[in-house]
């Protein structure tokens, strides 16, 4: 049970029960993808897969000696230099793929890193034991007692206690720009990500 006046305690052995009950509030990051992995990905493009069939068609006609015909005679240095045309795509390919993936994967770290600022530096204000206190949004458990002002993003699903004209953009969800009003006696469920339009005071 929550206090809807004080709260929350503070104490970390209950709060740390309550994660390990209900789990914490965050979605675990999906895996990173390896440098390897990236490359495969840049590789399935059509058009390099057939700059790779012609590099490897060129490569074995350069080394194919066909029996010489009578009065013909090729150059041997020619001969000998037949290979130098698939090898350069050979190249052009694996340079191109290098880029890709290399630039792909720069992307995807600057992403994460990010993204791991953002949810570091979103706070968030609740009430335990009583006082408001900012913590992170991945601290928040269930049962907290949360202070959400206009223009708020809901970190978690909750259900309001108090509010003053609430009004919420659902549009995300129902696809309706019209504002969605909610109150304790009409309805008070409120959706995570749902951007606030009123001061209130709701229950995770």
């Amino acid at each position: 049970m929550t206090d809807p006046s004080h709260g929350l305690s503070s104490s970390e052995a209950e709060l740390n029960k309550r994660r390990t009950v209900f789990g914490k509030n965050e979605i675990p990051p999906t895996p990173s993808k390896s440098f390897l992995t990236l490359a495969w990905e840049a590789i399935q493009d059509i058009t390099l897969i057939i700059l790779l069939i012609a590099a490897v068609v060129s490569l074995g006609l350069s080394f194919y000696k066909p029996p010489e015909a009578a009065g013909v005679h090729q150059d041997a240095s020619e001969q000998s230099a037949n290979w130098i045309e698939g090898a350069a795509i050979l190249v052009a390919v694996v340079v191109v793929v290098m880029v890709t993936a290399l630039n792909d994967w720069t992307k995807e770290k600057q992403f994460r890193g990010l993204q791991s600022k953002i949810d570091t530096e979103h706070k968030f204000s609740v009430i335990r034991d009583g006082q408001a206190v900012d913590i992170s949004v991945h601290e928040l458990v269930v049962g907290d007692i949360a202070r959400v002002k206009y223009g708020d993003l809901l970190p978690a699903d909750g259900i309001v206690i108090q509010s003053n004209d609430l009004k919420l953009d659902e549009s995300s969800l129902t696809g309706e720009s019209d504002l969605i009003r909610k109150s304790p006696d009409t309805d008070p469920i409120l959706l995570s990500g749902k951007s606030i339009q009123k001061i209130n005071c709701c229950n995770k």
